[in-house]
């Protein structure tokens, strides 16, 4: 879960963010926790799927989170050109207020760089449905790193296999945002997160 947005300044109810920072601190963030010791990310997973399909999330899922200022940066460039469907739009304005007041998907006592996983998965869906969307010249947007969009397919599958109740919940709100529903669908979840978060 992200838990910080660098430079932010309220005009109405819209954030403005300092992209480049933000997304530069940001990498740093993830880096500086992956290399951590003490970091819970492959044990956490070894737990959940056990030691031998482990070895085929683990990395996988590392890259996709360490790749999350990339594909914000791509998502950031592709709503400053012009051109995209109102559905993609619609997602696009959803990351902004996303950054700045993330909704809590997976359990709080998730740590260290693990909890970035449903962070990850919903960037990752934004970009693979901003990447297979059709402009207004009926052209698929393109991305600016091939290897990154060749990635972004199995990520997606993978982090569905290893938490399919949350990234079944991100793609219900995705769906919502999409046809204009997110904002009433955004703090529902919100309000939900809560409430599972005080009963335990």
């Amino acid at each position: 879960m992200f838990y910080y947005v660098t430079r932010v300044t309220i005009l109405g109810d819209s954030p403005i963010i300092d992209m480049t920072t933000m997304l530069k601190a940001l990498g740093e963030q993830l880096k500086m926790l992956a290399a951590d010791p003490r970091n819970h990310y492959s044990s956490t997973i070894r737990q959940m799927m056990g030691p031998r399909e482990a070895l085929r999330f683990g990395q996988p899922l590392r890259r996709m989170i360490l790749a999350l200022p990339t594909m914000i940066a791509q998502l950031h460039r592709w709503s400053d050109g012009s051109g995209l469907s109102l559905r993609a739009m619609r997602m696009q304005r959803f990351v902004l207020s996303y950054l700045y007041d993330p909704i809590q998907f997976m359990s709080a006592e998730r740590s260290g760089l693990f909890r970035y996983l449903d962070d990850a998965y919903l960037i990752s869906r934004i970009y693979e449905l901003t990447l297979a969307d059709l402009d207004g010249s009926g052209i698929k947007n393109r991305s600016d790193d091939r290897s990154l969009a060749k990635n972004v397919p199995l990520w997606i599958a993978l982090a569905r296999r290893l938490l399919p109740k949350e990234t079944a919940r991100i793609d219900a709100l995705l769906d919502e945002v999409a046809r204009g529903r997110g904002e009433g669908a955004s703090r529902s979840l919100a309000a939900s997160a809560k409430r599972k978060r005080a009963v335990a």
